[in-house]
């Protein structure tokens, strides 16, 4: 019997994951928020078309346990989802947050009781082109890994490792997480306010900010010890910047839209939680209130 996992913020990146185990084997359900059609189709272009059809429902509606679940939700509104779905959950029911940002275990931890839960992060590109319609940009690799430092692998890992490329199980993913929280507020506020691409970070007239804000998110990685974290920053942003240089940051989109952004649980996280002395992040703080403000704005339009 496949194992089965429901699936609970099928955006982009929630939408290719479920494609993925289903490709692999799962037994895959869409949760979503409100009520709609029983079945959704989720169409995936890459260098070939994939037409993938699952049983959906929504939030409210099921009664049903749930053994496995994937959360691919916005870091901001995690909590309220796992709050709703936290009923049908139990001591044998595993949680995976693909999500970006940090603080997001500590905040999901009691909310989810006895069950499992697991952290995961992702570099594989994907926008939707439509409402069920994914354009894949790029593989990448997802690492998952136990809040236990140390965890060896579920049992469920090779239900992943068939249809998700280039997945590896981290016995430290606090500090997979920690890197790509490093990475992401070099890159994304500074896309979002300028409104450009990636690549864009590494020529002029943004190079010079660029690398004022790595060395102001090294100054804060240090505070904290992450000093390793620190000394590849440079060139890990440098990587993601060639790498995605036509891409748009989910932050800049997010902005574009008039849509709320993860900026709190990024910048406002390094920020405020990483150490209790943070050093003066001059930049970093600017950029971080200045999307903080369109994202207040974007909260009170009707």
């Amino acid at each position: 019997m496949s194992e089965r996992w429901h699936v609970l913020g099928v955006g982009a990146i929630g939408g290719l994951f479920a494609c993925r185990l289903q490709s692999g084997g799962a037994d895959v359900r869409l949760l979503a928020r409100e009520d709609g059609q029983p079945t959704r189709e989720l169409i995936l272009r890459s260098n070939e078309e994939q037409r993938f059809q699952f049983p959906q429902q929504s939030l409210a509606m099921g009664q049903q346990p749930i053994e496995h679940l994937l959360v691919c939700t916005k870091a901001w509104a995690v909590e309220s989802a796992i709050e709703v779905i936290a009923p049908r959950l139990s001591a044998t029911s595993v949680v995976v947050l693909l999500c970006n940002g940090m603080g997001l275990a500590e905040s999901v931890a009691p909310l989810i009781g006895e069950a499992q839960l697991v952290l995961g992060s992702t570099t594989s590109g994907c926008r939707r082109s439509g409402e069920n319609e994914l354009i894949v940009s790029g593989e990448g690799g997802t690492q998952l890994g136990a809040l236990d430092h140390g965890a060896k692998p579920p049992h469920w890992l090779p239900c992943w490792q068939q249809g998700v490329p280039n997945l590896h199980w981290e016995t430290d993913i606090h500090s997979v997480l920690l890197a790509k929280v490093a990475i992401n507020a070099v890159i994304n506020p500074l896309t979002a306010i300028h409104q450009v691409c990636n690549g864009d970070l590494l020529r002029s007239p943004l190079w010079g900010k660029t690398q004022t804000l790595i060395t102001e998110v090294q100054r804060l990685l240090r505070s904290a010890n992450a000093v390793d974290i620190a000394a590849a920053l440079p060139e890990r942003v440098r990587a993601v910047c060639e790498s995605t240089s036509a891409n748009h940051s989910s932050m800049r989109v997010d902005l574009a839209k008039g849509a709320r952004t993860e900026i709190d649980a990024i910048v406002g996280w390094l920020l405020q939680d990483l150490t209790p002395n943070p050093p003066a992040t001059p930049l970093l703080t600017e950029l971080f209130e200045a999307v903080q403000q369109r994202d207040c704005g974007a909260s009170s339009m009707p």
